[in-house]
């Protein structure tokens, strides 16, 4: 139930943080005969918690004041990528990837490899718009977000928390179901390379350099997320809508030819982006209580 005063108590986007980073520190306590450095990963947790609450007691103290408004606002983003990129040192060591698994099920549902069919499909210049798609994926989000904080969206907590809860429940996936995906798992199958200009090069090294977490497949999160923001941009911002619907259309087409995903990830990113957008609402009414509505 909330608290008496919403001033006082965590928002409901970085109680989500809270309670994920809480999770994690059990998880790691749990499995540290797994994890050579279960120490430092539990310090890093527990700072990354410190740091929530500065924020938090940051903006209880002056919650009108710009900076803090926005830095409360946006501070998801960091969270976001900062324990994105702990799961790089946790994922592999909890168990065996789950990449032959679901190259069988592709298989099975489609009687091919996806990934393999497609390259008939593949040419530079496609593979360069492809690149571009898929890029597109970590700024989509923030775009939306931007939108609705600079119009004073009534939509705009809401939205931030279904997609901290999205986040959050990929990172899940994550760490159930490992997998690297079949450019990886299936490198010695291609006959034909993925080549295009500087441009699918750039992407590419920008994207294996920056990530840390390569067991990033089941689900896709890619789907996911760019459909969650695809309905939330369909809910609130019309026209933000129309100018998304063709990047997420490729955003999604270009996982599978660049071969970051199996196609049953992206089915399961599907199924977790509607339950995302059921499911989430009705937590932030849980958590705001009465006047959610009008908050978001």
């Amino acid at each position: 139930m909330p608290f008496d005063d919403p001033m006082k108590r965590i928002s409901s986007f970085h109680g989500l943080t809270l309670f994920f980073l809480l999770g994690l520190i059990v998880l790691v306590l749990l499995f540290r005969g797994k994890l050579p450095h279960w120490n430092s990963q539990i310090f890093r947790y527990l700072l990354w918690i410190g740091l929530l609450f500065v924020i938090h007691l940051s903006h209880g103290r002056n919650p009108s004041g710009r900076f803090q408004e926005f830095l409360h606002t946006f501070s998801p983003i960091l969270f976001i990528v900062l324990i994105y990129e702990s799961l790089g040192d946790l994922t592999h060591h909890l168990h065996g990837d789950i990449d032959p698994t679901l190259i069988e099920i592709d298989k099975f549902l489609f009687g091919v490899h996806p990934t393999l069919w497609m390259q008939r499909w593949i040419t530079p210049w496609l593979t360069d718009l492809m690149s571009l798609f898929y890029l597109s994926y970590y700024f989509l989000p923030a775009l939306l977000i931007a939108v609705l904080y600079l119009k004073n969206s009534p939509g705009l907590r809401l939205s931030v928390f279904v997609l901290v809860f999205g986040y959050y429940l990929s990172f899940v996936g994550y760490i159930a179901f490992p997998a690297v995906g079949p450019r990886y798992a299936m490198s010695g199958l291609y006959s034909v390379p993925l080549e295009g200009s500087f441009i699918t090069d750039w992407v590419r090294d920008g994207l294996n350099a920056i990530e840390h977490n390569k067991r990033d497949c089941m689900p896709s999160g890619h789907t996911q997320l760019a459909l969650m923001v695809l309905l939330l941009a369909y809910r609130y911002e019309k026209t933000l809508f129309r100018i998304f619907l063709p990047v997420v259309c490729g955003l999604i087409l270009s996982t599978v030819y660049l071969r970051y995903h199996y196609v049953i990830d992206l089915l399961v990113g599907t199924a977790f982006a509607a339950f995302c957008i059921v499911i989430g609402p009705k937590l932030y009414k849980v958590w705001e209580g009465e006047g959610a509505e009008r908050r978001g």
